[in-house]
Order: C-alpha cells, then structure tokens, then sequence
C-alpha cells in the first residue's frame, strides 16, 4: 500500500497534478546517486553508493538484474538511444558501458584519478561527453570510448554535470564555481558563460545559443538543490534537495516568472537524483536511504 504524501499547492492554473505510483524500499543498499529513465520507455537504471547498477521494469518497478563490476561509489549512468547499452561513471577511475538486455560488460575503461565524473550521451547515441575535476568535458565516440575527439575547457574547477542541447550543437557544463558554460560542439568555443548561482537558490537558465540570458529566478528549497530535470513537455522542471523535498514548477512564458506547482514533503532523506520518462508523464527518484520512487504526472 502507498504510504501517505503531503502536497503544498501553489499554482493550480499549472493542471499539472503529481501523484505517487510505485515505491521499492532498499533499493540499494546505500543512497542512490543516480538514476536514469531509459529514452525507450522500458527500464529504469539505478546506481548508488553500494559500487551496485540496478535495472528495473519501468512500469511496474520490478527487478530485473545488478550489474556489478565497479568498485567504488556510482556518480553518472546513461542509456542510449536505442534503450540497448547503459555507460556508467564511477568513484573507482572507469567507465563501463554495458549491455542491458543481456546484462554483461561490453567495454572497460580506465581513466587518470578525477579525469571522469559525470556524463551524457548525443541524443544520436553517436557520441559520449564525460566531465573532469579539472573542470572539462571530454567528447567521445561510442563506438571508441577511449578516443578523446575534443576537449572543452573551462575557468572551473569539478564538473558536476555535463549536458546536450536538444539539437546536439551546444555542450554545456556546470562546475563548483557556481557557473555554467556552453560550448559550441563542433568548435570547442565557449559561446556562453551563466552566472547568477550562489546559496541554495535554483535557477533556471533557458538554453540558448542567442543570448545565455537568465529568465527566472526559483526560490524555496531549505537545502542545497541536488537534482534537475525538465518533462518533456518544456513546460515543467522538477528539482530535489537536501531539505527532502521535491518541487514542481511550471516554466515562464514571455515576461512571467517561473511558478512553483507542487511540493512533495514526505521524504526523510535527501533526494538525489531525479528523471522523466521519455513521454513527461512520470518521473523516478532516488533518495539518501535507498529509496526509488515513480511518480505519475498528469
């Protein structure tokens, strides 16, 4: 049975209502620090503390597999275009891209001590970009992960989070100096640079080749903001914090601020990481007590 949630509402306008689905308890046996939606719509993977990947049903929230291999903590995983192969990022100096379906290793990579700590795939598939404690982004092709084919250079330091634009021709990083950059893809010229981080405050900056302008400000959480993510639709963006709390807000239009939609206040731990099915409909987080939870969003 469910267990009860609380919701603060502040925008009903939104029509967007969240609505818990499942819930898998110990999930992992450590906190989850990453988790991805695949973008064919049939698994959920899970990655944490534990050095553990877990696949699971996306939507009955059964266990499938564990992938095991890595020795240290799991910090990024992502799935291909096709939904076949998963690449994941570890504490332990590797990369590893795996077989979903099958469940083996396909490829092993050792990289040098903070050369690697996130990444994404293009939307193609084509092509991997892993961010560094140097504050780059390596660009690499999937069917040769070694090979480096470019680097993006920043003034930061640690890259926490590296990400494509939709169109694939614009590479944007964010560090711990409290700003982002974007690069052209094709390049390696930083087009932009995005400041205005500082504190707990999320903000979300519109991703634009045009002008890299800031077009709302969010406030609300209590805590550091550890997640992001935007539904397919363009219209909403979740976010997780070390408060516990998950927020929902509806993207401005024209001169308007960005509105917060709904509070979810029944965790008891930070949430981690969060992300949206491929249709925007629903979204999976993982929490600091090894929690998954899905959430349908109608």
């Amino acid at each position: 049975m469910l267990k009860s949630y609380v919701f603060s509402r502040r925008e009903a306008s939104s029509g967007l209502q969240i609505t818990p689905a499942i819930e898998k308890q110990k999930a992992h046996k450590a906190p989850i620090w990453a988790v991805r939606w695949s973008p064919t719509g049939n698994v959920v993977a899970s990655g944490g503390l534990d050095n553990e990947i877990k696949i699971w049903d996306a939507e009955t929230g059964d266990y499938y597999r564990t992938l095991e291999g890595h020795i240290l903590a799991i910090t990024g995983l992502d799935i291909n275009a096709t939904g076949e192969a998963l690449i994941s990022i570890s504490f332990d100096n590797t990369i590893k891209k795996w077989s979903i379906l099958e469940g083996v290793l396909i490829n092993d990579i050792e990289t040098k001590p903070g050369k690697v700590c996130c990444g994404q795939y293009t939307k193609d598939g084509n092509y991997f970009a892993t961010a560094s404690q140097q504050g780059t982004i390596d660009l690499r092709k999937d069917s040769n992960l070694e090979e480096i084919i470019r680097t993006y250079t920043s003034e930061g330091k640690y890259g926490l989070c590296c990400r494509f634009s939709p169109d694939n021709t614009v590479l944007a990083l964010g560090t711990d100096n409290d700003k982002i950059y974007l690069f052209d893809v094709e390049s390696a010229r930083m087009v932009h640079k995005l400041t205005g981080h500082s504190g707990n405050p999320i903000l979300f900056d519109k991703f634009s080749r045009k002008h890299g302008n800031q077009i709302s400000k969010c406030t609300g959480h209590e805590g550091y903001v550890m997640c992001v993510a935007a539904a397919g639709d363009n219209k909403h963006f979740v976010s997780g914090s070390s408060d516990c709390k998950i927020k929902l807000w509806q993207l401005p239009e024209k001169n308007e601020k960005a509105q917060l939609v709904e509070t979810i206040e029944e965790h008891k731990e930070a949430v981690s990481c969060i992300s949206w099915n491929p249709d925007g409909n629903k979204f999976v987080i993982g929490t600091d007590n090894f929690l998954l939870k899905w959430y349908s969003a109608i």
